[in-house]
């Protein structure tokens, strides 16, 4: 008898914690300092700044204008850098880095949109991707601000403030180039 009920409750015990695992992963974010907002933004930025890349990747053969090839070179490794950054906190965490839902879907290019931008070529290339990648780089700025104030996390709350500063400077520089329509 004494067996059994010790076999029933370690059964209800692993059904309890299988149920629970993805909260497990929480609280080990939880435990870095870290709460729902700061991994929400970490979700749902990366979707973005994957985006942003694929979208300065098109300017390498479509622009002839070295202003905003160089500014889709400096996103790039920016957002490279900060990928690897948000991946590795995410995988520290053992959260995962699915794509949280949220506000991703919302702060993204319409993929039809990119597919429309990847045919044009020269200065009409320009006139299209520089407004898009401006909208594009406010939305990351409004999501680290969301996070800047609602998070908990040092190093996600830096990590905002950082982006802030450099999609910033970032979108003032597309806006000297010219390229705009």
């Amino acid at each position: 008898m004494r067996a059994r009920l010790l076999v029933v409750a370690v059964i209800g015990l692993m059904m309890s914690l299988s149920a629970c695992s993805s909260l497990l992963g929480e609280s080990a974010a939880a435990g870095a300092g870290a709460n729902d907002a700061d991994i929400v933004f970490l979700r749902d930025m990366l979707p973005h700044h994957q985006q942003t890349l694929e979208i300065s990747g098109l300017v390498g053969t479509r622009s002839k204008n070295a202003a905003v090839v160089e500014v889709a070179n400096a996103i790039t490794a920016e957002g490279s850098a900060e990928i690897d950054k948000m991946n590795g906190w995410l995988t520290e965490w053992k959260v995962g880095v699915t794509d949280s839902g949220h506000k991703a879907h919302e702060m993204v290019v319409a993929p039809k949109d990119v597919s429309v931008l990847g045919g044009y070529t020269g200065p009409q290339f320009d006139k299209q991707w520089s407004p898009l990648m401006v909208r594009h780089l406010q939305d990351g700025i409004k999501m680290a601000q969301d996070v800047e104030s609602a998070g908990t996390h040092a190093g996600v709350k830096a990590l905002a403030k950082e982006m802030i500063t450099v999609q910033t400077g970032l979108v003032t520089k597309i806006e000297g180039t010219g390229a705009a329509a």
